[in-house]
């Protein structure tokens, strides 16, 4: 069963408009005022006070329910609590971690009763809780059951209706000097709370669909904090929780240690706390508490923490029993670290109210469970009716119980896909957000709110109230950047919002400088208008144009896109200095470093005139894409300008000419011709699947891997190009387990016929010969010549990559909690004129979360051609 859900949004246009009410419309509205005052006056009893240590320590985010039910809320991080009841009797149950449980009966009036609770540490228990006999640390029998019965107790929850508070508050701990004063201008300043609350209903039904209606929001700032919803969004009974292995995991014994720290007792039942060791810590395992109740085999509560891309993630939840089952009512989450010199921390709190609660009546917990590897317990076959079998059955092993569970699972499945009539479909969501929901004043949300505010947390609303009133008393003067246009944009460039969803994107040319030796300095002035209507059509219209300083030429193209959620039509015209391998593989940034700076001319161009038409289809029946394009091209072959000089002048280096060298073609030079190429690829997905939201599909990453035909031909009776050409690719990314994943690409095809070629129509590859590189797509080599090996005939390659975090220096701990990790790579390439060209590489990738390091070793068949260095960035950037 899921946990809770986070919704962070943005404040909603407020429109209020003002009527003028008749003197008996007027008198009626102040008697229903005065109803509703009276009737909530008459609710407004509970209790307050601030739950502490015995040394008068302060327990924050300590957990307060009334036995029985899930009713219940949190204190906040200064251990004060706030809890509106109806007049009556209760018995209030005071929770927090590691400290002894604490029962009050409670009579509430019509007023606030304080309430002050001290807690005393829970003092473990050893000697009567020890299970089994033997070596082997009780945790682990425990563990087994745990595990065995953890979908049963997912399963347990047929449904649910939940009313649920989230509170993200986050501090900067540090930000860098030069935006100081400007994030301050917008309210973020170090050591200054950013809130955020939302107040959600949830409706879950068995086994993962959820619809939700967002009642009301707030923030302190007009953007959201960075939410751990992966995490919220999970049951840690689940096998995986956003790539971290659950404890509760059936191969969690490959991942952690377990060791049994001791039992005690509360509400009449013996909890058992089992310390969680990962053999590696790390992204995608846990360290910590998990509390185990003895017999039922539920979780009690935990105390975890992981890490992931550097940031630290701390996760508490206490389970509370409701209608015989054991279930979340309150879990926080604490996100810490550091990145390009900002520092900071976030906190999210989320309390549960389950308003219906469906439980399976055959999913009883009166059963026994064995460990097979203690003791012995029946086998039981057949698992499709599992309620019958727990009916007929009192006792089953771990091993034996954890299979009938699956099977049950597979059919529930099975059912829910019949009345789909569709096995792809995985979940379901809705979510709905209330016209009131950011419209809710401060005296509505001091009635609704279920966890105080603490001092820093008021402060923080107050601040950005008086900033909206300063912005507001100023947006006469101050012109958005959205909207209008500042000398600064031709620096950075600009987006520009133009209303009805229009917008128009400028780059900065001063961005947009390159060199290369046939070009000499070039500077593009690129824009881009975009529209978009309903949920996913859109038309856009791109202009490029380009100036040459060394050939002293304006030229450019127009590119125009209009489409729809699965399909697009592009069209597109002019002329361009374009790569001979049309998927340029040099970028002009690492070519223009190359040129200027290491006397290296890598990229070889020629001159195009031409027209492009392109049409796609993707998703047909979730599995199949089509894309098919007609082009023209007038080709013209380029050379180097003849005052083409770099910076620095380098002995063992030297500007090439223009003209490749190839070991198939001896002069890859063409004389001025007209081509016409027609290009069909389909692209099948067996094993996708997808989601529903809000009506709309959002596809899943597929298990399985996807194939590629593509067949490309010179239309030789419309042009001078005169060949066909089929290839074929496979390729797929596998997830091995937390920190670690295995992509491939396989790629092989040749000519069917070869009347008429050029040595643009060749079969090119995407090689490497400078030190940077920031753009790696699947196929990419590391060393190999760009043009070398271009062949007209046919062509084998592939590509590995294994990602991991857990290999050489990744061992050591102190580097892998950094975020970095390490790749093996293997690239291959088999042509007529190269039998057996590859490269070992070894990475490390995401250095201070932007810079990834390369050592590669070049082979020729197997002999040893050298060693090379590649560095890059560890994402992409630019448009």
């Amino acid at each position: 069963m899921l946990i809770a859900l986070i919704c962070c949004t943005k404040y909603l246009p407020s429109n209020h408009r003002y009527q003028h009410f008749t003197p008996d419309y007027m008198r009626f509205l102040a008697l229903l005022l005065l109803f509703l005052t009276m009737q909530q006056l008459s609710r407004a009893g509970g209790i307050r006070g601030r739950i502490t240590t015995k040394n008068g320590e302060s327990l924050p985010y300590a957990g307060i329910a009334v036995k029985g039910t899930s009713n219940g809320t949190m204190a906040n991080e200064e251990g004060e609590y706030e809890f509106s009841l109806a007049p009556g009797n209760y018995e209030i149950i005071f929770q927090y971690l590691g400290f002894k449980s604490i029962s009050r009966t409670i009579t509430v009036g019509n007023d606030f009763t304080e309430v002050n609770v001290e807690m005393e540490e829970q003092a473990l228990s050893l000697q009567e809780a020890t299970i089994g006999k033997g070596k082997e640390d009780p945790a682990y029998t425990i563990m087994r059951r745990a595990i065995a019965k953890a979908r049963f107790h997912q399963l347990q929850v047929r449904g649910y209706t939940a009313k649920v508070y989230s509170r993200s508050t986050g501090v900067a701990t540090k930000i860098p000097f030069l935006l100081q004063k400007r994030l301050k201008k917008e309210g973020v300043q170090q050591g200054k709370a950013i809130l955020n609350e939302s107040v959600a209903e949830i409706k879950y039904r068995r086994p993962n669909n959820y619809s939700q209606r967002i009642i009301s929001t707030r923030n302190s700032l007009d953007n959201s904090i960075p939410s751990p919803n992966e995490y919220i969004l999970a049951s840690l009974y689940s096998p995986e929780i956003a790539g971290t292995i659950s404890p509760l995991s059936p191969k969690s014994f490959a991942y952690y240690k377990f060791e049994y720290e001791g039992y005690f007792e509360e509400r009449g039942e013996i909890v058992n706390k089992i310390r969680v060791i990962p053999k590696a810590y790390g992204e995608g395992v846990f360290k910590g508490s998990l509390f185990i109740l003895e017999d039922r085999w539920a979780i009690h509560s935990y105390d975890l923490q992981t890490t992931t891309s550097g940031l630290n993630i701390s996760a508490k939840q206490i389970f509370s029993p409701v209608q015989g089952v054991w279930i979340p009512v309150n879990q926080q989450f604490k996100l810490n670290g550091s990145y390009l010199g900002f520092a900071g921390e976030f906190r999210y709190l989320v309390s549960l109210t389950y308003e219906k609660l469906d439980v399976d009546p055959g999913l009883r917990e009166d059963i026994v469970i064995a460990d097979h590897k203690k003791d012995n317990a029946p086998k039981v076959k057949g698992g499709k009716d599992l309620e019958n079998l727990i009916q007929a059955q009192k006792e089953f092993s771990t091993k034996n119980f954890r299979k009938l569970t699956k099977q049950y699972e597979k059919q529930q499945k099975k059912e829910q896909k019949e009345q789909l009539g569709n096995d792809r479909l995985v979940r379901q969501d809705s979510i709905v957000i209330d016209s009131m929901a950011n419209k809710r004043d401060t005296t509505y949300w001091q009635a609704l709110r279920p966890i105080p505010l603490t001092k820093s947390e008021v402060s923080s609303y107050v601040s950005q109230d008086s900033i909206k009133v300063v912005k507001d008393s100023l947006r006469v003067k101050t012109k958005p950047d959205s909207t209008h246009f500042k000398p600064i944009h031709l620096l950075l460039g600009n987006t520009y919002a133009l209303g009805n969803r229009n917008s128009f994107y400028f780059k900065s040319p001063f961005l947009s400088i390159s060199y290369n030796s046939v070009e000499g300095n070039a500077i593009n002035f690129i824009t881009e208008w975009q529209k978009r209507w309903e949920k996913s059509s859109y038309m856009s219209v791109r202009p490029l144009v380009r100036y040459s300083f060394g050939r002293k030429r304006l030229y450019g193209n127009l590119e125009t896109n209009v489409g729809g959620r699965n399909w697009n039509l592009g069209l597109s015209g002019g002329e361009m200095a374009s790569q001979i391998n049309n998927r340029d593989p040099i970028p002009p940034l690492p070519n223009s470093v190359a040129a200027r700076f290491f006397d290296r001319s890598l990229m070889k161009v020629y001159q195009k005139q031409f027209g492009h038409i392109q049409y796609s289809l993707r998703n047909i029946g979730d599995v199949l894409s089509l894309n098919a394009s007609l082009d023209f091209e007038h080709r013209k072959e380029l050379f180097n300008q003849e005052s083409a000089r770099p910076i620095i002048f380098w002995s063992q280096f030297g500007f090439t000419p223009n003209r490749p060298i190839n070991r198939e073609l001896d002069n890859t030079g063409f004389e001025d011709h007209n081509a016409w190429i027609f290009d069909a690829t389909a692209t099948l997905r067996p094993w996708r699947r997808y989601l529903i939201r809000n009506g709309e599909k959002r596809y899943l990453r597929s298990r399985g891997p996807a194939f590629s035909v593509n067949y490309k031909s010179g239309l030789g009776f419309l042009g001078d190009s005169d060949y066909s050409m089929l290839q074929g690719t496979i390729r797929q990314d596998l997830s091995l387990g937390p920190r670690s994943n295995l992509e491939y690409l396989v790629n092989g095809g040749g000519f069917l016929s070869t009347k008429t070629m050029y040595f643009p129509d060749y079969q090119h590859f995407m090689g490497n010969e400078f030190f940077f590189q920031y753009v790696y797509p699947p196929d990419q080599f590391r060393m190999l010549p760009y043009y070398l090996y271009s062949t007209s005939k046919w062509f084998f390659q592939t590509h590995l990559t294994w990602t991991m975090q857990h290999f050489l220096l990744t061992r050591i701990q102190s580097l892998r909690v950094t975020g970095i990790s390490e790749t093996l790579q293997l690239h291959y390439l088999r042509v007529p004129t190269m039998r057996n060209y590859s490269e070992a590489v070894y990475g490390i990738d995401n250095i201070m979360r932007i810079v990834r390091l390369e050592a590669v070793a070049q082979f020729h068949g197997s002999h040893f051609q050298g060693m090379g260095w590649r560095v890059g960035a560890s994402f992409r950037f630019g448009r």
